[in-house]
């Protein structure tokens, strides 16, 4: 999945960047509040984690300028503004959780992962996909047990095809949740990503292209 980290306080970011990276997330990240709500309306994120005090822009801004704008991205408040009518100003203004400086980046992931699970009406971490299991905290997928290897790559398009089964999906699409903006990838790989998905779960995935549109996961 795909999170926009918009935090000016340059070594708490790298350190929330790099556990979010250890989990298996994409991550875009800016230091500017503009620069963030700009990325905001061009991409496509499953959540944002949002400093309040950015420049340009101040978070509370960004929050009311989406929700206005009918969008409903999780977002998970990290502020130093502690004090209780502050924290009640983020959640009235839209904010969908909201943790106070300092922290422990465990508990940035929980969060995260909570979120994430809510937005997506995931119940468990675990959804079973024929006789496949997948595990949206490891990111593993499991065949009887066994755990089949697949790169990050291929991982983050399974999921993403998990979690959009039945619909059908394009290429664009996949290319804008499984890279961040500074990525070099080029966006005809996403079809040697499918055929290798396609050998390593064989008949367990019911994976077709739809000519001219993308791909589809059938259940």
């Amino acid at each position: 999945m795909k999170i926009l980290l918009l935090e000016d306080n340059k070594t708490l970011a790298k350190g929330i960047f790099n556990k979010l990276e250890q989990h298996g997330y994409i991550i875009d990240l800016f230091y500017d509040g503009e620069e963030g709500l700009y990325s905001l309306k061009t991409s496509n994120y499953d959540l944002l984690i949002l400093d309040l005090g950015l420049p340009s822009l101040d978070g509370i801004d960004i929050i009311k300028d989406l929700r206005n704008s009918q969008k409903d991205i999780p977002i998970l408040i990290i502020s130093a503004r502690d004090k209780l009518d502050q924290r009640i100003l983020g959640l009235d203004s839209g904010a969908d959780d909201y943790l106070c400086k300092p922290f422990d980046l465990d508990e940035v992931i929980a969060r995260v992962q909570a979120l994430l699970r809510r937005s997506k009406n995931q119940l468990s971490k675990l959804i079973k996909y024929k006789d496949l299991e997948y595990n949206s905290l490891s990111k593993t997928v499991t065949k009887d047990d066994v755990v089949i290897e697949l790169s990050k790559r291929e991982i983050n398009i399974f999921e993403h095809m998990l979690l959009n089964l039945n619909n059908v999906v394009s290429k664009e699409n996949i290319v804008d949740h499984i890279t961040s903006f500074d990525d070099e990838f080029n966006p005809t790989a996403v079809e040697t990503y499918v055929s290798r998905l396609r050998k390593k779960l064989g008949d367990s995935i019911n994976l077709k292209t739809v000519r001219g549109l993308g791909y589809i996961l059938n259940s």
